[in-house]
C-alpha cells in the first residue's frame, strides 16, 4: 500500500505536476479575505465528489509558504508543502495546512478538477491512501479508523486495472475521455499554428506565418502579418490566439504573446493566474462572436474588489446591423461563465452617437 508520503511525493514528480497541469479545469479563485471565507465555511467539505487540485499560498511565522492539496472524494490522498526552500510531504504538511482553517493567513487560494482517469496511471493496482475525511472538525486531524473500521469513503478506492473511478456527476459540461485529453496533448504544433492561421483569417487578416514554442514554464506564440495597418486592436487576436492554446493544452505557467503587422509590433505577457483565466474567457468570446457576425474592435477587463471580473467589448459599427448583438452576447456568456468563479459581467458599447451600453451577468 502506498503511504501518504509516498503519494505526495509522487504528486510531486515534476512528470505527474505536469501531466495534471495539462488537463486540470479551474474551477475557484479567491484572493485576500475570500480565501479565508472559502477555507473557514467551505474547504475539503465541498469537495466530497471527485478529484481535486488546491494551491494555496500562505503565511507561516511570517514566512512565504505554498501547499498543494489533492482531494479525492472527500480525502486528502496527498499534501505538499513548500517553505524557506524546504519541502515537507504527508500528514506532517498537511497537520500544518490544517491551521488555516482556525487561523488563516492565505493569501490566495486556486482550485481545480482534474480528471480522475490519471489516477489509473498514478496507482495502477495500489489501494489509494487517504488521510482526513471531510466531515472531521475544523482544525482537528481526523482520528485514524482501526483496521476492522477502515473503509474509505469512494466505494472503489483500489483502482486495478479494471477498475475506473467513479466520474463525477456532470453539472455544466460533458468531460472529455481521457483518450481525447491524450489525443490533445499529443497534437502536433503545427495543426495547432494552423488553427491559429484560421482564427487570424475569420478576423478578416492575412497571416504569413505563426509560431508556437514551449519553453520551460513559458508558452511563446508570435504571429507575423501582412505589413496592414489593423483596424482591430492587435490584443484581440492574441487573446484569441492564446484561448486556442489554453483550449489545446491547458494553462501555462506564463505566457508571452506577440503580433507584428510589418515594423508596427504589439506584445502581452500573462502571469498571474487572473489574467490567464480572464484572456481565455475573453479570447473565446471574440472567436464565438466572430462566428456570429459580431466582430470586437476593442476589448478591456479589469478584476472587481470583490473577485469578480469586468470585460467590456467594443463591437464594430457594422456587427450591430448585421446581428442580434445583445443575444449573441448573452449566448456566449452561458458558455464561458464557468471558467470565471466568481462575479462576472459583460458590457457591451453600443457607440454611435448617443453611446450607451448592454450589461450582462452580475
Amino acid at each position: 500500500m502506498t503511504s501518504i508520503e509516498e503519494s505526495s511525493r509522487i504528486f510531486d514528480s515534476a512528470l505527474i505536476k505536469a501531466r495534471i497541469t495539462l488537463i486540470q479545469e479551474p474551477i475557484l479563485s479567491h484572493s485576500g479575505s475570500a480565501a479565508c471565507e472559502w477555507i473557514k465555511r467551505e474547504w475539503i467539505d465541498s469537495l466530497a465528489r471527485g478529484f481535486y487540485k488546491i494551491v494555496i499560498r500562505f503565511e507561516e511565522n511570517g514566512e512565504e509558504a505554498e501547499a498543494t492539496l489533492y482531494v479525492l472524494g472527500g480525502l486528502v490522498i496527498a499534501a505538499i508543502m513548500s517553505i524557506s526552500g524546504q519541502k515537507i510531504y504527508g500528514e506532517q504538511a498537511w497537520n500544518r495546512i490544517a491551521k488555516l482553517r482556525t487561523r488563516c493567513t492565505a493569501k490566495w487560494i486556486d482550485v481545480y478538477k482534474v480528471p480522475e482517469d490519471i489516477l489509473l496511471d498514478i496507482f495502477k493496482d495500489k489501494k489509494i491512501p487517504s488521510l482526513k475525511p471531510a466531515t472531521a472538525k475544523p482544525g482537528k486531524q481526523a482520528p485514524k479508523p482501526s483496521k476492522e473500521e477502515e473503509k474509505p469513503r469512494l466505494k472503489t478506492p483500489s483502482l486495478g486495472p479494471s477498475e475506473k473511478p467513479r466520474p463525477a456527476p456532470q453539472t455544466r459540461e460533458e468531460k472529455p475521455s481521457l483518450e481525447a485529453i491524450r489525443e490533445k496533448q499529443q497534437k502536433p504544433v503545427i495543426d495547432l499554428e494552423k488553427e491559429m492561421k484560421n482564427i487570424l483569417i475569420d478576423l478578416g487578416f492575412t497571416p504569413i506565418s505563426v509560431t508556437i514554442k514551449r519553453e520551460r514554464n513559458t508558452c511563446l506564440i508570435d504571429a507575423l502579418m501582412e505589413p496592414v495597418t489593423p483596424w482591430l486592436d492587435p490584443e484581440v487576436m492574441l487573446y484569441a490566439l492564446f484561448s486556442k492554446y489554453v483550449e489545446a493544452y491547458g494553462y501555462p505557467a506564463r505566457a508571452k504573446l506577440g503580433i507584428s503587422f510589418g515594423d508596427y509590433r504589439r506584445e502581452l505577457v500573462l502571469e498571474r493566474r487572473e489574467d490567464m483565466y480572464a484572456a481565455r474567457i475573453v479570447g473565446e468570446s471574440i472567436i464565438l462572436a466572430n462566428k456570429e457576425d459580431v466582430t470586437i474592435k476593442s476589448v478591456t477587463y479589469r478584476a472587481t474588489p470583490d473577485g469578480g471580473l469586468e470585460i467590456v467589448f467594443n463591437p464594430t459599427k457594422d456587427s450591430w446591423k448585421m446581428a442580434d448583438v445583445e443575444s449573441v452576447f448573452k449566448n456566449i456568456y452561458k458558455r464561458v461563465a464557468r471558467y470565471w468563479r466568481g462575479k462576472l459581467v459583460f458590457i457591451i458599447k453600443k457607440g454611435g452617437l448617443f453611446g450607451g451600453s448592454i450589461k450582462i451577468g452580475g
